[in-house]
């Protein structure tokens, strides 16, 4: 799935993903000093949770703001609450929960609507009684990933940050990287830019040397 991955990396700038990254950072440290300030026994394993969603999906909006991307809050449907979308060129950008591993995100409706993007990334099952019109491949649906280390882990940072394209009904990632890694590829693709392409070496024909002729041999 790197193909993907390159249309992200050729339609979103790496400062967004640059941002991204400190702000989950300094995300999990605020909501940490929030529930410590804040929150007592029994409630702060659970608070703690709350918050650190609240200041990611306030990080995950401001990175998209300042990389000068389209960004929304949409509302759930059913209503009940709203979420962050970070759009551009027909990549839709959005959060996965925070979770204890890097596997399937928690199945919400609105995650379930925007996974379905990725429909064509699934291989066409042949039905020779059946024609099938291929689903339209021009949408991308992106998830940023987060987990937390466990319990008795550091609970000021992340225990991993990437970005995940999943599998259309979110049964898992089709490709999942870490956001290091990813931008990464940004350097990557910027050292590539910018190192002068060599001038093609042409080959001169090789002149056949001839021996001059004595002046006695013309005569």
């Amino acid at each position: 799935m790197s193909e993907q991955i390159n249309r992200i990396v050729a339609n979103c700038p790496a400062i967004f993903f640059q941002r991204v990254l400190e702000y989950t950072d300094s995300g999990f440290g605020e909501a940490l000093t929030l529930t410590g300030r804040h929150i007592d026994e029994p409630e702060k394993p659970n608070m703690l949770g709350q918050f650190r969603h609240a200041r990611c999906e306030a990080g995950f909006r401001k990175a998209g703001e300042e990389s000068g991307l389209p960004v929304l809050s949409q509302h759930t449907s059913p209503a009940g609450s709203r979420y962050s979308l970070v759009a551009v060129n027909n990549i839709y950008l959005i959060r996965s929960n925070i979770q204890k591993h890097c596997g399937t995100p928690r199945p919400t409706a609105f995650r379930k609507t925007w996974a379905a993007l990725n429909k064509w990334l699934e291989p066409i099952q042949l039905d020779w009684l059946e024609v099938k019109t291929p689903p339209p491949a021009d949408r991308l649906c992106g998830m940023i990933v987060t987990t937390a280390h466990p319990r008795f882990g550091n609970p000021n940072v992340p225990s991993f940050v990437g970005l995940g394209i999943p599998w259309p009904d979110l049964s898992g990632w089709a490709t999942l990287v870490p956001l290091t890694d990813l931008l990464s590829r940004y350097h990557d693709k910027d050292t590539a830019e910018r190192t002068p392409q060599a001038a093609p070496v042409g080959i001169k024909d090789r002149a056949v040397p001839q021996l001059k002729k004595k002046r006695n041999e013309n005569e």
